[in-house]
């Protein structure tokens, strides 16, 4: 599920309007409506405003989207978030993994025309030659 559709079925089993919600939170009408579109994805700090109203572990927005984020230093509070969130990797390395797989069995299967192919021209060498 993605971020956007997480966050519309968030603010839907409460009830909210995007208004609602807009001012609960802070954040303007138009965003939310960009988020739950996916226009636009939130920052780590606006998921955590989400995760808190809505009593729900941050991590829950990345289950099952392809989302890299990195949070730097926020320089007015002087601390570090060194939040990384990284599922596309791993998902890119099982595709890839499958696709080796699929084209080692292309190249064996190649392989073994090219074997019958050599057969079959050597056979074809030896009948011209009797002749």
């Amino acid at each position: 599920m993605s971020i956007a559709v997480k966050l519309l079925e968030l603010r839907k089993s409460k009830g909210l309007s995007q208004e609602e919600l807009a001012v609960d939170l802070s954040i303007s009408q138009s965003t939310i409506s960009n988020y739950e579109k996916g226009t636009s994805k939130p920052d780590v700090d606006t998921l955590k405003k989400y995760a808190s109203y809505f009593q729900v572990a941050l991590s829950e927005f990345f289950v099952d989207d392809n989302y890299t984020f990195y949070n730097h230093e926020n320089k007015n509070k002087g601390d570090i978030n060194n939040l990384v969130i990284n599922q596309l990797s791993e998902q890119l390395l099982e595709q890839f993994e499958k696709r080796i797989d699929d084209k080692e069995l292309i190249i064996k299967l190649q392989n073994d025309t090219i074997v019958i192919l050599k057969d079959t021209i050597t056979g074809l060498q030896k009948v011209i030659l009797k002749k």
